[in-house]
């Protein structure tokens, strides 16, 4: 009987070990921490957004540079797949909620994770194996523990995590495993994660930690708009959290220290600059008794317009007594508000961007071109997804087409 060993216990790992369950094999999930699915745990901040219900072709547009070749993937176990699979297989009822996103009824990761331990059988999980070196004997793989524990499979499955929550057992040691074995890597980037601010702007965002406000964020370094986008914008004591910030921490280099680099914040994303100075001239002519910082606060929370007031130079400043320099500083502040900022740390990112690339594999079944037998899967490789179930899909969607590439179906 084909032996199928599987490196890594987060979803990625998990999942094809569902899909290998009934198989005519034997398989073993080899996880290097106490327990598997630490990282699961975390996902859609407890909840598990397990996927998103979008045609495949609407959801490969959410994967950046790797939307034609997850597209195999997704189209080979789509999330309509993924709902039956789960509901029907793993009996976990499933909700969708706004923008297509699914997630458990319970509103908890643990049922889908428990489900899914059950379905695979706790004696085909070996905990605390960590794998440090992998051998190609012949046709098949020796893995060796940091303990010298030695095991060998006919293939082998490679679904180590990213670098991302290292503190879950996803620290990136699995990379080495795959570059030992003649593989690529590009450069690792946090995504899906906040973004500090430098030390002038901290005390702003801190003093406005926990509030949230619709906004366009755009990302620029040396001196050139880099990306943006539109979105929830979350104000924390570090800086800025919340969903239009965490697409773009993807795109900020890690030396962006030494690139000038900031986030400039338009609260008033539907006006242009010169709507918004008419308008805020007709609300300054007609109620002369009212705060400039009144009269900002018909754009943002009154907190966030009382921070931006002050920014401006304008705390105190009445309407009827306000000049032409002091309207323009409350337009600034509201459409190009310029925070510095630094390099967004792993140690609270969702998502890795970068890894192995996806050229030395085959997008029909995730095999390497390097190793027959040897498959990649999950965040180790150079596919991150935006928010929304995009990344656990791909998990599932990979890990789906390897077990196939395994069986030959």
């Amino acid at each position: 009987m084909t032996k199928v060993g599987i490196v890594g216990g987060g979803a990625a790992g998990l999942f094809a070990a569902c899909f290998l369950s009934g198989k005519k094999v034997s398989f073993e999930i080899l996880e290097k921490g106490g327990r598997v699915g630490r990282k699961f745990l975390l996902t859609g901040h407890g909840r598990c957004n397990i996927t998103n219900r979008k045609t495949p072709a609407d959801l490969k547009n959410g994967y950046h540079e790797a939307g034609n070749f997850i597209y195999r993937a997704i189209s080979s176990f789509t999330p309509e797949d993924a709902v039956a699979f789960l509901e029907n297989e793993l009996h976990v009822p499933l909700k969708e909620e706004d923008n297509n996103r699914m997630f458990p009824v319970s509103d908890k990761s643990k049922t889908i994770l428990d489900a899914m331990i059950s379905y695979i059988g706790k004696e085909n999980i070996t905990t605390g194996f960590d794998c440090i070196k992998i051998d190609r004997i012949g046709e098949r793989f020796e893995v060796t523990s940091k303990k010298g524990e030695k095991k060998i499979f006919d293939s082998l499955i490679l679904a180590t995590g990213g670098n991302s929550f290292p503190k879950t057992g996803s620290d990136g040691s699995g990379y080495r495993l795959a570059t030992d074995l003649g593989h690529d890597m590009t450069e690792l980037i946090p995504a899906l994660t906040g973004i500090e601010v430098g030390e002038k702007d901290r005390a702003f965002t801190s003093s406005l930690a926990g509030v949230s406000v619709p906004a366009g964020a755009s990302l620029y370094y040396d001196s050139k708009k880099r990306a943006s986008g539109e979105g929830e914008v979350l104000f924390t004591h570090k800086g800025l959290s919340g969903p239009a910030i965490r697409e773009l921490s993807r795109e900020i280099p890690r030396d962006i220290g030494s690139r000038d680099g900031w986030i400039e914040l338009d609260f008033t994303p539907g006006r242009n600059e010169t709507e918004l100075d008419s308008e805020l001239a007709e609300e300054i002519l007609n109620k002369g008794n009212a705060k400039l910082t009144t009269l900002m606060g018909k754009y943002v929370p009154s907190s966030v317009a009382a921070g931006l007031g002050h920014r401006a130079g304008v705390s105190g400043i009445y309407a009827s007594e306000s000049r032409r320099a002091h309207r323009k500083a409350c337009v600034r502040e509201l459409k190009h508000l310029g925070l510095s900022i630094g390099a967004p740390s792993f140690e609270d990112a969702y998502v890795t961007r970068g890894g192995i690339t996806c050229k030395e594999l085959m997008r029909e079944t995730m095999e390497s071109k390097k190793h027959k037998g040897l498959y990649l899967i999950g965040e180790m490789i150079d596919v991150d997804g935006i928010s929304g179930g995009y990344n656990l899909q791909a998990a599932m969607s990979e890990a789906f087409i390897a077990v196939n590439g395994i069986c030959g179906v």
